[in-house]
């Protein structure tokens, strides 16, 4: 009897998967792999491992008739993600209102900013940063490196920001949320902070960052390598400002190499997701949800080998951050080491 109550219970059970993963509107049905890839920012296989990923948590909204399914709650967020227009995604499906859609988004997109520990994970163990350090050392020699380090901007609109909306305010001149991240050599994010206001100056995030803490009482390891926004510091290498030479300036060009690459992590979030680079429409802490559910999507993207999406930013969102002049000495020590013993 037991036995058949626990087959009975898995058959249930199965049904259940069934109905959530062959859901009867299911447009990519109607679709070939290029249009989905286009349409929702990932291939048929890849829309189903991320569902895979939130179905259990999203299904607890749909035990009730004519609710909108785990599926199709991830296709609306994808398909918003695509384009930042909830407007869009109501025309392309039209049993669902704009209110809807943007309560959908919002709940898909805090189920996937919940696996950023799983999926946006720095390195700590020994295998890890030697990996990682190996990784960065093969694409310029620059030794010693476990994370390239910058900061992206993403616009906020029309959202009403209150008596903090000066802070909103970056040096280019619209409100926007400053984004630190840092990547490995795979293109990988390893670490997403989502939530300063434009203002906020690159090093100060990473000042107030738990990354900065931690590798400032030395609870991390390694170099991370940035750009000129940053303060030099014995774990974070920086330009030499005006080489002179030839040891400085084959340092600046491996630092160059090195460092590109968080830029073009940057470069391929924004152009899966445009709706980091159009702007969001959405109050600031909902804007940070939706960055950090993006981040976790380029990660699982990376670890299922999805296919790049090509193109231009439509706008250049760089941070072209104004130079930090609070150096320290004992960085200035420790990248003289460097170009001694490297370069």
């Amino acid at each position: 009897m037991a036995l058949m109550l626990l087959a009975d219970r898995e058959a249930r059970r199965a049904i259940r998967r069934e109905r959530l993963f062959r859901d009867r509107r299911n447009p990519i049905d109607s679709l070939n792999d290029e249009e989905i890839l286009t349409r929702y920012r990932f291939t048929r296989h890849g829309v189903f491992q991320v569902l895979e990923r939130v179905a259990d948590e999203l299904e607890s909204d749909t035990r009730r008739s004519n609710a909108i399914s785990p599926l199709m709650q991830l296709l609306t967020t994808l398909r918003f993600f695509g384009t930042g227009a909830f407007y869009t995604v109501e025309g392309d499906l039209h049993d669902v209102s704009v209110p809807s859609v943007c309560r959908i988004v919002h709940r898909v997109a805090n189920s996937l900013a919940r696996l950023t520990d799983r999926h946006i994970r720095f390195p700590v163990d020994i295998q890890d940063v030697m990996k990682t350090k190996q990784g960065f050392f093969d694409k310029a020699g620059f030794p010693g490196v476990v994370g390239a380090i910058d900061c992206t901007h993403v616009r906020l609109y029309g959202a009403p920001l209150g008596d903090d909306e000066p802070l909103y305010v970056n040096r280019k001149g619209y409100h926007s949320i400053n984004v630190q991240a840092v990547c490995n050599a795979s293109f990988k994010m390893t670490n997403v902070a989502a939530r300063w206001p434009g203002s906020t100056h690159d090093s100060a995030v990473l000042h107030g960052s738990l990354l900065g803490e931690m590798f400032e009482n030395g609870r991390l390891q390694g170099t991370l390598i940035g750009d000129t926004g940053y303060a030099l510091r014995p774990w974070l290498m920086t330009p030499v400002a005006e080489p002179t030479t030839n040891a400085e300036r084959r340092y600046n060009r491996s630092h160059r190499r090195t460092r590109v690459t968080i830029e073009q992590v940057f470069g391929q979030l924004k152009r899966k997701f445009p709706c980091l680079s159009l702007g969001l429409r959405v109050a600031p802490r909902r804007a940070c949800q939706i960055i950090k559910a993006c981040c976790v999507l380029h990660n699982i993207a990376k670890e299922l080998r999805e296919p790049e999406i090509e193109g231009e930013l439509r706008e250049d969102e760089g941070n072209d951050d104004i130079p930090y002049d609070g150096h320290i000495q004992d960085g200035t020590i420790q990248r003289n080491r460097i170009i001694n013993a490297y370069f």
